[in-house]
């Protein structure tokens, strides 16, 4: 089941994530995080923003979300999307069955782009992606340092709506009806 994320699920999500930012180079955040500034980055994004899980019985397997990719005004119709898995469900489709739903919520939400900010050498988002139909717009060397090594970053890009003459702004439908549960199918 895909739904909207809870207050319940932010443990086991900042568990995810500090777990990536320890153990990978996908987030260029270097030290982990304090479950409270987790809560806050969900309620803050929340307010604008879809912000997704997926689960099967009782277990979340993973979560995505849609953020400002700038805070310039006319950057408004294009949308940054994160995506993290249990780092132990990696490799089994439910990256693709995620991306799927939020991609859905943003071409309904009136986003024209979405944009993946990818850590270069993270072969299994950059395959996700490309599978999505991302396209690698572009790569920026040494944009980041952690590990101990310098990391590049690639731009990949999806079109999700075609531009007007006159946008209307994008809309985060209601986040409790906008994405009713519903059943995946987890093979």
């Amino acid at each position: 089941m895909i739904r909207m994320i809870k207050e319940e699920d932010a443990f086991t999500c900042w568990w995810w994530y500090n777990w990536y930012i320890t153990h990978s180079s996908c987030t260029f955040e270097t030290k982990p995080i304090d479950q409270s500034v987790f809560l806050e980055r969900i309620r803050t994004i929340r307010e604008k923003y879809p912000w997704i899980v997926m689960q099967e019985d009782d277990r979340l397997i993973g979560y995505a979300y849609l953020s400002s990719f700038h805070e310039r005004k006319a950057y408004d119709w294009t949308c940054d999307l994160s995506i993290y898995l249990n780092p132990d469900e990696r490799g089994m489709g439910y990256g693709r069955k995620l991306m799927d739903a939020i991609l859905d919520l943003a071409r309904k939400d009136g986003y024209v782009n979405v944009v993946s900010i990818i850590t270069s050498g993270n072969e299994m988002s950059e395959k996700l992606h490309l599978s999505c139909g991302f396209e690698k717009k572009a790569v920026f060397e040494n944009f980041g340092y952690k590990n101990g090594e310098w990391k590049d970053v690639s731009y990949y890009v999806k079109k999700l709506n075609e531009p007007s003459d006159q946008p209307a702004p994008p809309q985060n439908l209601d986040p409790y009806s906008c994405l009713r549960p519903h059943r995946v199918p987890i093979v």
